[in-house]
């Protein structure tokens, strides 16, 4: 029987430290008939291939797949999709981890939603856009009982998104290879995610925001921040502006708040529960947080939360 869910995690170096922490914490999942789990190391210049095919051996229901190239965040993501057999393919970067119940609650919404929806974010503690939920203070352990809370508390809802951030991405099979994947133009990373996101919404397809799937985002600093990056950014910045003329840069705060004005929608409906105001508790901090600097901003950003909440 084919799954409804291909995982593929996609790994690059520190394999010890970063994705064997994203590996652990999908071993609940490595039985279940619905879903399969795939590894792949992308040409990591240390001993992260030997010690992903080692990690394997140890888990069976795990399959393997060792480049001898990096290929780059897309050209790795489009090599694993060939290898997938799912429904659904969720592309996972090795630097994040799975709170309890995660793809439990994941397949509870890809198997609920409508057909036009071909793209699932799940919220995170680390986003740049409106998946972003905040508690600054949290620990890693304590981010991980808020996923597990929220996975038991759903709420049903689904938040249209502008785009979609790729740290982990849900992406029905029959879309990703109407689009052909993602473009390897964009090189080892950055901006191959937005500029899926935007394909995606030019063929008619929705994207949304999951609010009951939480993935853990750590973070990984193996590239990010260099000379090299920042220059990848640079290039990778202009190419998307190529390709889509009309693209958009948009704030995390613009996300918050749109999500925000539809829970302020759904309260006014009388469509309210616990589990919202849980999600609701968890957005507003970000508010005051991710306000302008600018003092004429700052007071125009004011002015925009007053009227959504008036």
């Amino acid at each position: 029987m084919m799954p409804i869910l291909s995982v593929i995690v996609l790994g690059f170096r520190q394999f010890e430290t970063v994705t064997k922490n994203c590996l652990d914490s999908l071993i609940p999942w490595f039985n279940h008939p619905d879903i399969e789990v795939l590894v792949i190391d992308n040409g990591s210049p240390d001993d992260s291939a030997s010690l992903t095919q080692q990690w394997c051996s140890n888990h069976p229901n795990v399959r393997c797949f060792i480049s001898e190239e990096n290929r780059g965040f897309a050209g790795g993501m489009n090599w694993g999709v060939k290898h997938a057999k799912g429904e659904w393919l969720l592309l996972v970067n090795n630097d994040t981890v799975f709170p309890g119940r995660a793809l439990d609650a994941l397949l509870n919404v890809v198997l609920s939603v409508p057909s036009d929806v071909a793209m699932l974010g799940p919220v995170t503690n680390a986003a740049g856009n409106g998946q972003r939920l905040w508690r600054p203070e949290a620990s890693h352990a304590e981010w991980l009982q808020i996923g597990e809370t929220l996975h038991t508390h759903p709420t049903q809802q689904l938040m249209p998104t502008y785009r979609c951030d790729f740290f982990c991405i849900a992406i029905r099979r029959k879309v990703w290879e109407q689009l052909g994947g993602l473009d390897v133009e964009f090189g080892l990373g950055y901006y191959e995610d937005v500029d899926f996101s935007l394909r995606l919404r030019t063929a008619g397809y929705q994207q949304m925001i999951t609010e009951d799937v939480f993935i853990l985002h750590v973070g990984s600093a193996t590239f990010k921040g260099s000379k090299d990056a920042r220059a990848l950014i640079k290039r990778n910045k202009k190419l998307l502006q190529t390709k889509h003329r009309l693209v958009r840069f948009e704030h995390t705060r613009l996300g918050n708040l749109a999500a925000l004005e539809r829970y302020e929608t759904l309260r006014q409906l009388g469509v309210w529960t616990s589990s919202l105001q849980l999600r609701k508790d968890l957005r507003m901090r970000a508010l005051e947080e991710d306000a302008p600097r600018s003092i004429v901003k700052r007071w125009l950003w004011q002015r925009k939360i007053k009227r959504v909440f008036r």
